[in-house]
């Protein structure tokens, strides 16, 4: 039996390869010969980068300090995967998870660091840039990022709020006029954008209301930049001549997305879709015989662009059977069933707290592995 293991993260606890290797660890107890093969999925947040370096071809990773959101010096990577083609992480300079909980400032942090990766690797001699931009700490809609790539902001005054300082999402109001002369250095680069948010700039469904909250604001927070983001983006739009706050997409990563598509022309694509074909999962879809998924949460909303999806899509495809193991289960998973989910499992014992959960995420997933190898023995009278 030719079992394909293919998951992403369960974030705070797992990365994609320790899930997959615990998954592998379960299911060899009862099929101890059958042949594994392990993919580590991602869909443009946090491991996108690994995912794609660690299974494809003449990556070339570069790492350089920047400033991670709350403006203290790091060091991240990006990648070549070609001579012209860049892979860069946004989650690297400009993560979440980089941040300590108790430092985490969502109206003082930047995107200053995503677009030091973004600079460093055109200055390298970049001609495509696939950026995954998810797993952001930041709701500046992206004047950080474009600070560092040379634009610069005036306020009301027509004084460079961009001379002095590092500009974070508290100084989106402050913004009345902006220089993008030096953008100019983009005009023959080709960007993709990939990322599973289809959320639009602006409104209940936009950045600010729909992930700002996670990011540690508040209701004034959210209120203040909400305005504050809806007056940029007419500014936007009344001097580039351009009408993108609404675009699918334009709200994923604090508005970096629609930074990136207003000013800079990028286009969006699917990030489990560029992942899945930069490292030529298809492939090994079509010669397995099961294939095994997963992400820390399966809810209504990974039907939308999640690493799940991209994966049914394939099996789906190719007529092939999928078990999904989630670090937990919500309401609307079941919807995935429609989708080409053969089986759905958790591997969260509720009576637990989260915090002895997460810590226990490996003994919990590989004991659930075994129970479903186990089960499917059971009632194993033929093969796959």
């Amino acid at each position: 039996m030719n079992i394909l293991i293919a998951s992403d993260s369960f974030k705070d606890s797992l990365s994609s390869m320790q899930v997959a290797n615990s998954i592998q660890k379960g299911f060899s107890k009862v099929f101890d010969d059958a042949k594994y093969q392990k993919f580590f999925l991602a869909d443009g947040g946090e491991g996108t980068l690994e995912s794609i370096c660690t299974q494809t071809l003449n990556c070339q990773e570069k790492e350089i300090e920047v400033l991670n959101p709350i403006d203290e010096k790091i060091t991240a990577k990006y990648a070549f995967i070609d001579k012209k083609t860049a892979v860069i992480e946004m989650a690297q300079a400009s993560g979440l998870e980089i941040v300590k909980k108790e430092k985490r400032d969502i109206i003082n942090s930047t995107s200053f660091g995503f677009g030091q990766l973004i600079a460093d690797s055109i200055n390298n001699g970049a001609k495509k840039l696939i950026l995954a931009i998810g797993g952001s700490a930041t709701n500046d809609v992206g004047i950080g990022m474009l600070q560092a790539l040379g634009v610069k902001f005036y306020d009301k005054h027509n004084e460079e709020i961009s001379a002095t300082k590092i500009l974070t999402a508290k100084d989106i109001f402050k913004i009345e006029n902006f220089d993008i002369s030096a953008l100019s250095a983009f005009k023959d680069i080709e960007i993709v954008i990939a990322s599973d948010v289809t959320n639009p700039l602006c409104g209940k469904n936009g950045a600010t209301h729909i992930f700002g909250k996670q990011k540690g604001a508040t209701s004034k927070h959210i209120e203040f930049l909400e305005e504050s983001i809806f007056k940029f983006s007419k500014i936007c739009e009344k001097k580039l001549a351009k009408k993108t706050k609404d675009e699918q997409g334009a709200g994923a990563a604090g508005g970096v997305g629609f930074a990136l598509n207003t000013f800079l022309n990028a286009r969006f694509k699917s990030g489990i879709d560029t992942v899945i074909k930069l490292i030529n999962f298809e492939e090994k879809v079509k010669n397995a015989d099961l294939i095994i998924t997963g992400e820390g949460r399966v809810d209504e909303q990974t039907i939308y662009g999640k690493t799940i999806t991209g994966v049914l899509k394939l099996a789906v495809k190719y007529d092939k059977p999928v078990i999904i193991i989630a670090g937990g289960l919500d309401e609307g998973y079941e919807k995935l069933y429609a989708h080409g989910a053969t089986a759905i499992f958790d591997i969260t014992p509720i009576s637990k707290p989260l915090e002895d959960l997460l810590k226990q995420a490996d003994e919990n997933l590989t004991a659930t592995a075994y129970s479903i190898a186990n089960m499917i023995a059971l009632g194993q009278n033929k093969s796959f």
